[in-house]
């Protein structure tokens, strides 16, 4: 399995739209899916240094572990690490550069400039090295749908039970 898939955690519908997709998409590829719980850091300098380091809450353990027990569900291996970041498009770079990612998922950055978090999200795209899904406007044609609405969907050869 030389393939990693990233998925940096977000929004909790987000990320859970995040894990089913990558779930499936590293059953295709025969890749292994590494979740990142990104840490903001005060100054640049701290980065690495352990300074002011919070310890992540009992909920967020719960949740890291409830998110690596959906990946594991679709047979595929799941890695959890913490990255620490003070600018998240560059935060984002590093973690994909560092597992050597084919593919990662993100929450698209945000600015307080709408023209900025395009130019921010334009940016990530197009130096990533890797195709970045941000579940949002500008990304292939993965759709995630929910295993209840399944029985709705019109009858049609699928890959996967929740990609159409």
């Amino acid at each position: 399995m030389a393939s990693t898939i990233v998925v940096i955690m977000g929004e909790r519908e987000w990320t859970n739209r995040a894990l089913h997709l990558s779930g499936a998409l590293a059953r295709e590829w025969r890749a292994a899916v590494v979740l990142v719980q990104m840490a903001p850091v005060a100054h640049l300098e701290y980065l690495g240094a352990g300074v002011d380091e919070a310890l992540l809450s009992y909920a967020d353990m719960e949740q890291l572990s409830a998110c690596a027990a959906t990946v594991e569900s679709y047979g595929v291996p799941v890695d959890v690490r913490l990255f620490e970041y003070s600018d998240y498009v560059g935060g984002v770079m590093c973690a994909a550069e560092q597992v050597g990612a084919a593919a990662v998922f993100a929450p698209a950055p945000t600015a307080w400039l709408p023209g900025l978090a395009r130019l921010q999200r334009w940016w990530l795209r197009h130096s990533l090295g890797a195709p970045l899904y941000t579940l949002g406007e500008g990304d292939g044609p993965l759709v995630w749908t929910p295993p209840a609405a399944l029985g709705d969907a019109p009858a049609a050869p699928q890959t996967s039970p929740i990609l159409r």
